[in-house]
């Protein structure tokens, strides 16, 4: 990504209804359905500016890596220690394993997704986790994906096919953001309309409507692994590695 993105990402990552509520889903998932003890191995790949990473740091021995040398001084801001600019290629700690791998829309960035997720299998522990987000439909591609140098979007029976390939086993895959599905659908089709590039997706609305946004969304979290949701904006995947 380019260095005003992770800039922007910086300013409003803990208070964007889309950042927050994808926070608040992801911790239910480490706490409901994980039961990391305090203390685990995780790695956050591709943690940009280190918002989630924070959260981590505070129950885990938390790791993270970015591409981006801007984004590891950013993490640096908020105190956060162990954050390297590599890919996992490159990773200082080659013999480590971790008990979570957390890639948070990231392998859409990547050319060739499969390479890295084989990668991550081999930096889990035997019956470790991975969390994995990914934005959905390829026919909702808009400049916001442009901007963030996307290379493409997600169906579940795409992405569950990736990660069963890498040797990754999958025991939860779901669309989600799926209750303000219908009216981000009809804004991104207002837009390409009247081929509009405003990226108004890293705009904070104001505070009600915010706050409303992240409740709606993060709602899903009680949903999630419970019950399908049949469609969403995004795509979260929960598995494991074999146990041996």
């Amino acid at each position: 990504m380019e260095e005003q993105l992770y800039r922007k990402f910086y300013e409003i990552e803990q208070k964007h209804w889309w950042f927050v509520a994808r926070q608040r889903i992801v911790e239910h998932i480490i706490q409901r359905r994980l039961g990391l003890p305090d203390g685990a191995t995780v790695l956050d790949v591709g943690c940009g500016t280190g918002a989630i990473l924070e959260v981590l740091s505070r129950r885990f021995e938390a790791y993270g890596t970015d591409t981006s040398a801007l984004a590891v001084e950013l993490c640096g801001k908020r105190g956060l220690k162990n954050v390297y600019q590599c890919t996992l290629d490159t990773f200082p700690h080659p013999d480590m394993r971790f008990d979570l791998i957390t890639l948070l829309d990231v392998i859409e960035h990547i050319e060739d997704d499969a390479a890295v997720l084989r990668q991550v299998r081999g930096y889990l522990r035997p019956g470790g986790s991975f969390i994995i987000t990914v934005p959905a439909y390829q026919w909702l591609w808009t400049s916001h994906d442009e901007v963030n140098h996307h290379k493409r979007r997600y169906v579940r029976s795409h992405l569950k096919g990736v990660l069963e390939r890498a040797g990754l086993k999958v025991s939860m895959i779901s669309y989600f953001n799926t209750l303000l599905f219908p009216a981000a659908l009809v804004e991104r089709l207002v837009k390409r309309a009247l081929r509009s590039g405003d990226d108004s997706a890293l705009k904070v609305p104001q505070r009600p409507v915010n706050s409303l946004l992240s409740s709606l969304f993060a709602s899903e979290r009680h949903l999630l692994g419970r019950i399908p949701l049949p469609f969403g904006l995004s795509i979260v995947a929960l598995g494991t590695t074999e146990k041996t």
